[in-house]
Order: structure tokens, then sequence, then C-alpha cells
């Protein structure tokens, strides 16, 4: 390495090192650094999944409202109407990738699903995800894929700025 690009280094390393210590602490100590991904999320979807431990397909309505740090869920598949809530959470510890976990509990047993999201071409919110029982392995967890359904949404279509990952 040459002397001025040992000197350039030296200059830019403390400073990329205190502009990543800072993102994170800023980012670990917020408790409302979720409100942007939880307004994005809001609304009202088409539901298609596969049933848990089965091949059986379905398809429903699930809409999620904003209530205070989290989101409130209700779901609506073959007649059945089950609430629950939904938070944003880390999938394998602080440093991986925010997931949406919903909880809800259906015939006296506890559910969760996990979902990904991402930013349809339209700038609204598409999920998928898996849904099991936790703490009861599986050879087939459920999934689910949610699309925004536009007409019965409640929120208008979000700005660029408020899009998500």
């Amino acid at each position: 390495m040459t002397r001025s690009m040992g000197r350039l280094c030296s200059k830019i390393l403390p400073v990329a090192a205190a502009v990543l210590i800072s993102c994170g602490s800023a980012q670990a100590g917020d408790p409302g650094r979720h409100a942007d991904s939880c307004d994005f999320l809001a609304g009202s979807y088409t539901v298609v999944g596969k049933e848990l431990d089965s091949e059986r397909t379905y398809l429903g309505r699930v809409v999620l409202r904003r209530q205070g740090e989290c989101l409130q869920v209700e779901r609506w598949i073959g007649g059945e109407r089950l609430q629950g809530t939904a938070t944003i959470e880390h999938a394998l510890g602080s440093d991986a990738a925010d997931v949406l976990r919903v909880r809800f509990v259906r015939e006296g047993k506890h559910y969760e699903i996990t979902y990904l999201w991402r930013s349809d071409l339209d700038n609204y919110a598409r999920l998928s995800g898996y849904l099991y029982q936790p703490g009861i392995r599986t050879e087939t967890p459920g999934m689910e894929v949610l699309f925004i359904d536009r007409l019965q949404s409640a929120h208008p279509r979000p700005s660029s700025r408020t899009r998500a990952r």
C-alpha cells in the first residue's frame, strides 16, 4: 500500500466506523423504529394459503390494523373469523432481517405465521410466510401469500418514502 493510500484509509476508517456504530445504536434503542413499516403493512389483503400439515389450500381475507407499536389482525378464511396480533421482530436475532410475526389461537391451539415483505410494482406491501405451531416440529408447514386488496384497503397508495425494504 502506498503512503497516500494509507493516509486516506486512516481518515476514512474512523468516519465509517462512527457512522456504522451510530446507525446500529439508533436502531436498537428506538422503540418507534418500526412505525413506518407498520404503517406500510396496514391494510386489507387477499390471502392464498396452504394448511399446516396438509395439501389443502384456501382463499380468504386478512386485515392488518395499526394499534400502538403493533398491528391487530383479523382473518376470514372458510367462514371462520380469527383475531390475533402482529409485531415486527428479528427473525434470527438482533442482526437478522425484520419479519412480521402474526400470532393467533384457533380451536385452543396457538399458531404463528412469519412473513417476509417487499413492495409490489405499485408500491403496496406483498407478504409471504410460513404457518406453524410454535415449539412443534413439522415437515410440511402451512404457507401464505398476502396481496393488497386495493378496493377494501383502509390506506391510500403509499409514497415512495414509506416504501419498506
